[in-house]
């Protein structure tokens, strides 16, 4: 069989060109951007004025992987998720070509908690009100190695003391890459004589467990946890509604914890993590969870060492009066400008928590910590003698937030 795979750079898209290669199809990859070692051409939802049809010559089997987890200003849900499908589900019909769509679980239910699932509803429901006979398919967190989710995940499962949000026994819909594979390649072989939808989900599991066997997978030993209220999670996203520290978001807690208490049927007796486990992972994503981890726990002590002497300065304000009078400033100019100084630094160490903003906050730590050395070695040099040695401390933070300048970029 023919087939197109849209979205063939994504973790799903490129997981089932391999698969299906492998059985025999004569497959074609489609994305933005070019992927090597792939037959390839390219497509982008973005540009509306594309004529799909001509990437659809020849084509059996259309089976759309297209997906982005966050909006950008280049990339809006209504776009990549909705309006870009739609336009190609309608090249299709006019050919007769056959339609599989990978949504996401929880894009079934009838009101949908967030606007990704939303967004890709909308399209579903394109298909799935048709006459033709496509296939709509919602996977749960699908487990991988290449997955963001399983990336973030894995990096959870690093942690020394590893901080569950659900509690022990609320189950979780996951299925791993090889399950979902393994079920396209029967739905192709066995295509259904009537539209079709269904949720893919594996045998449930705890997030402990599925953390346990992450660690598993990554040869390390069995972790420790430690269950946080779900008060406090509610309490630090009012708080900062915008937080990110990898996969870990308000659109995600609040996606997981609508699917953890509904009731989907497997479509295997083993789970997901139990799957992965057939074959460990890579050194390859091993040693990039290291560096990963190495990268996140860089971020906070340095976001801490912010926010530390932001307090400090305040705590300490007759030490820090001291310090200033050493520049001949008192004062109420001198209160305002450690009272000022103070915010800054606590605002620049909990803004490294905003992914949107942890660039130009970096940069700003950058030029903060120069102007601040240079001001200290023009007006009190004793300071580079002082036995804290605080300038030399200074020179340890620019090397550690020109790191995660770079890492940041990468």
């Amino acid at each position: 069989m023919n087939i197109l795979i849209i979205g063939v750079s994504g973790f799903i898209g490129h997981h089932l060109y391999d698969a299906l290669t492998l059985k025999g199809h004569y497959v074609m990859g489609a994305s933005r951007n070019e992927v090597p070692n792939v037959n390839w051409q390219k497509l982008d939802f973005n540009h509306s004025d594309d004529d799909f049809g001509l990437k659809l010559q020849n084509v059996d089997l259309a089976i759309n992987a297209v997906g982005i987890y966050q909006q950008s200003t280049l990339q809006q849900f209504s776009t990549i998720h909705d309006a870009g499908p739609k336009k190609l589900f309608d090249a299709c019909r006019k050919r007769s070509i056959k339609i599989i769509q990978i949504s996401a679980i929880g894009a079934e239910q009838e009101h949908p908690v967030t606007d990704f699932l939303k967004s890709k509803r909308n399209a579903d429901q394109m298909l799935l009100q048709s006459n033709e006979l496509n296939v709509v398919l919602y996977p749960g967190i699908v487990l991988g190695e290449g997955g963001l989710s399983t990336r973030q995940l894995s990096l959870l499962a690093h942690l020394f003391c590893i901080p569950l949000v659900f509690g022990r026994n609320k189950k979780l819909p996951l299925i791993s890459i090889h399950q979902i594979t393994h079920r396209v390649d029967d739905i192709i072989n066995n295509w259904p004589t009537s539209k079709m939808s269904q949720v893919l989900v594996a045998k449930p599991e705890t997030m402990e467990c599925l953390l346990n066997n992450l660690r598993r997978w990554m040869d390390l030993d069995k972790g420790c946890f430690i269950i946080v209220p779900k008060l406090v999670i509610n309490i630090m996203f009012n708080l900062f509604p915008k937080l990110s520290i990898g996969a870990f978001n308000k659109q995600s807690i609040n996606m997981l914890s609508s699917y953890s208490d509904k009731k989907y049927v497997p479509i295997s007796d083993e789970t997901a993590s139990e799957s992965l486990l057939k074959n460990k992972a890579t050194e390859n994503f091993k040693n990039m969870m290291k560096y990963e981890m190495l990268f996140y726990l860089n971020l906070m002590t340095l976001s801490v060492i912010w926010i530390g002497s932001g307090l400090a300065s305040l705590i300490n304000i007759e030490q820090s009066r001291e310090i200033i009078s050493l520049l001949r400033i008192s004062g109420g100019l001198g209160e305002t400008m450690i009272i000022s100084a103070a915010i800054m630094d606590i605002f620049l160490g909990v803004l490294l928590c905003v992914p949107a903003l942890r660039r130009w906050v970096i940069t700003l730590q950058i030029n903060v910590i120069i102007i601040y050395s240079i001001i200290i070695s023009l007006f009190i040099p004793e300071f580079w003698l002082h036995p804290f040695a605080p300038i030399i401390k200074n020179g340890a933070m620019l090397v550690l937030a020109l790191y995660l300048r770079v890492k940041e970029k990468e």
